[in-house]
């Protein structure tokens, strides 16, 4: 497969760039606190139950630690490093560390996306104009990468040997998208977990634009959001930034005996292994006020704006109240993400009508976004039950034990 560059509708993306601006830092009208202005601590009881859900979901995943940060507008807020950065070290993870943001990367994608619609793209553009080698995917739109409604296969399962053997390796994207074309279509408008839509989207925005993606979320997020620690990193292999979390992967043959042994280092990778669907490098202060922003702007439960009013449900058997749309998933009323880059599982998500906001890096990748998932919902479930005269009066579609009974289901090591 080629992929070239194509000269795009560039004067329109700096026309749209100010009014993206004010979307995505939350300029709602909305009097709610931003993370970053909620100073007091949650209760010590509450924080005690905090630290005992992040601390079983981390043994539950292998990880040596965590990095948790959940914050609760009418209550207060707890951002604590838990366990110990890698197995044995006895120290414990900081807040300020940097870890792999994951698939929190696709919601960027989506701000980019939608920043730029109306300029150098439009939404409903077929994907072809902007990636001629897959003439087969004209009907495919740009909103419909974006989505995760295009048919399109992940690529996880035909690179994953070579990914895991040779994580420094640069790849292309086109490498990944090729492997996901060629595992067959899916069913068109049914969402589905697929690396292969950000992938192309992130080639088609870099198209049109004539801008890396690494560019791209400098100027359509970081910049805008003030998210001073969050970057697309080059290719070449790193850690995630100069005091990172270290990162870990545990083997199948590992879980099988128990995880008795240390898990492997993934500390050091190129993030063009995740490039726009999760190579996002952040920290846990900036994923709080980036998740935040985004539920801002969301409008409300009832009443969503149009990037996801077309939500569709993550399963079509399952629970109604797990859907996805622009990049998100929707837990409810609590929009986000959750998912996996090689090292670590992480979670960020914040509710669209009461700012309640958690994000959890869980430094093992091999439980991978169920479980850090999990133990998010675990988390709001437990905070949102904070007293406060000025608590809402709503609820979430799930209790703490329910959460806390997902995460044991999502466990990939012994836990009791």
């Amino acid at each position: 497969m080629s992929f070239s560059f194509r000269r795009g509708r560039v004067g329109g993306a700096v026309a749209v760039f100010a009014a993206a601006a004010m979307l995505l830092t939350g300029c709602t009208g909305d009097e709610r606190p931003a993370p970053a202005d909620i100073a007091d601590p949650l209760p010590e009881e509450v924080t005690e139950r905090l630290q005992a859900a992040s601390e079983r979901a981390a043994a539950a995943a292998g990880a040596p630690g965590a990095i948790v940060g959940v914050w609760v507008p009418w209550a207060g807020e707890w951002v604590s490093g838990v366990g110990e950065t890698e197995p044995g070290s006895g120290v414990q993870p900081s807040p300020e560390m940097t870890f792999r943001a994951a698939t929190v990367t696709r919601s960027m994608t989506c701000d980019v996306l939608y920043a730029m619609d109306g300029g150098a793209v439009d939404l409903d553009d077929s994907l072809t104009e902007y990636v001629h080698s897959v003439p087969h995917l004209d009907e495919v739109t740009l909103v419909d990468l974006c989505d995760g409604v295009a048919g399109l296969r992940s690529s996880d399962s035909g690179n994953w040997n070579a990914m895991l053997s040779n994580p420094t390796r640069e790849w292309s994207p086109r490498e990944f998208a090729a492997t996901g074309l060629g595992a067959g279509q899916g069913k068109v408008g049914v969402w589905a977990e697929s690396d292969t839509s950000f992938f192309l989207l992130g080639l088609a925005l870099e198209n049109a634009s004539r801008t890396t993606m690494r560019e791209l979320y400098e100027r359509y997020v970081a910049e805008p959001q003030g998210l001073h620690n969050t970057v697309l990193p080059n290719d070449q292999a790193s850690a995630p930034g100069s005091e990172p979390l270290p990162g870990f992967y545990t083997s199948s043959s590992a879980r099988e005996n128990g995880c008795e042994e240390p898990p492997r280092d993934m500390t050091e990778l190129s993030a063009s292994i995740g490039y726009a669907s999760s190579g996002v490098v952040s920290d846990v202060a900036d994923l709080g006020s980036y998740v935040a922003n985004v539920a801002a702007s969301a409008g409300s439960g009832d009443d969503l704006a149009p990037r996801w009013a077309r939500s569709v449900p993550l399963e079509d058997d399952g629970a109604q109240w797990m859907r996805a749309a622009g990049g998100n998933r929707l837990l409810g009323s609590m929009l986000g993400q959750q998912g996996k880059i090689f090292g670590y599982s992480t979670a960020a998500y914040s509710d669209i009508d009461t700012g309640l906001t958690v994000v959890v890096a869980l430094n093992n990748s091999a439980a991978g976004g169920d479980l850090a998932g999990a133990l998010a919902r675990e988390l709001a479930a437990i905070a949102f039950e904070t007293p406060s005269e000025d608590r809402p009066e709503t609820s979430l579609p799930w209790t703490a034990d329910q959460a806390h009974q997902a995460v044991g289901d999502a466990a990939v090591c012994p836990i009791e």
